[in-house]
């Protein structure tokens, strides 16, 4: 048997569908080639293992809890409950107040409690002039587009009055020369 389909085969000696024949033939392969038995070797470890292997029952966790509750509640009272949660209740409060920015303050005699740092009065007041500066701003951009339309409108104005007076005397010229054109033929025709 060529060694090229005995590793095919190792794969398949430890299923219950090879043939008998096929599987004497590759024991007999197996036993002349090196190769081939070292494979089968690594093979079969992990086999023997598998079938050494025992089934533990997983424990029960769940028989324990009652003992765990009555060890918990045994001499326990209410306030011993509280006192175990106050340091995590403390650790949230303080947490809260951290991330909020809290600041606290006693001053003449009254607790002054504010939220975000005094840097935040300092951004706002400068956020409150940018806005001021940017309505001026605006302000005075609508002016100057007011004062820009304004002149060009003038411009229009004027452009559409010295378009008329170039139409006006355009069309005197016109007149004149048609005047002019109108003597010379005359004083040719009369001169013939």
């Amino acid at each position: 048997m060529p060694c090229s389909r005995t590793d095919h085969l190792l794969r398949e000696y430890f299923s219950e569908d090879l043939n008998s024949v096929v599987r004497a033939e590759l024991e007999d392969h197996v036993t002349a080639c090196p190769d081939c038995a070292r494979q089968l070797r690594e093979l079969l470890g992990p086999v023997h293992e598998l079938r050494r292997w025992e089934e533990i029952p997983a424990p029960r966790w769940d028989r324990h809890m009652p003992l765990f509750r009555r060890e918990r509640h045994a001499g326990a009272g209410g306030w011993r409950l509280v006192w175990q949660w106050l340091p995590t209740a403390a650790c949230a409060l303080m947490l809260g107040l951290m991330l909020l920015n809290t600041s606290m303050v006693y001053q003449a005699g009254a607790l002054e409690i504010s939220f975000g740092s005094p840097a935040m009065a300092v951004v706002d007041d400068r956020l409150e002039d940018f806005h001021r500066l940017q309505n001026e701003e605006r302000q005075q951009f609508a002016e100057m587009l007011t004062r820009f339309e304004q002149l060009r409108m003038q411009d229009l104005e004027t452009m559409r009055t010295g378009y008329e007076l170039l139409a006006d005397r355009d069309y005197e010229t016109v007149r004149s020369l048609q005047q002019l054109a109108s003597l010379v033929s005359s004083t040719e025709i009369a001169g013939w």
